[in-house]
């Protein structure tokens, strides 16, 4: 017999599924020696999983996620604060950092 609960309940295994994928790509990011090119691969690798429970919501992705990768690719040094000059009082220009 089929209660009206299973569409939820199947929802909840696909976003538990995409919440632990994206724990364990932070937790190797963090820990393991990676290229910026191999942590993109991996990246894609999670986006994709999302695309294929959840397809058409990948601002969802960006919104939620991305972020999460971002500061994890800074703290594990994998991506550095991008310069960019400022214009300082009299024209003079000086580089600074910006977050990624």
């Amino acid at each position: 017999m089929q209660t009206g609960d299973e569409p939820i309940t199947e929802e909840n295994k696909r976003i538990r599924r995409l919440r632990i994928s994206a724990d364990l790509l932070i937790q190797y990011l963090m820990t393991h020696p990676t290229t910026q090119s191999e942590a993109e691969k991996l990246i894609e690798g999670v986006r994709g999983l999302s695309q294929a429970l959840f397809p058409g919501t990948n601002h969802v992705f960006e919104l939620i996620y991305m972020p999460r990768f971002r500061r994890a690719l800074r703290e594990a040094g994998l991506t550095a604060r991008r310069p960019r000059l400022r214009a300082l009082p009299g024209g003079r220009l000086r580089e600074g950092y910006e977050p990624l």
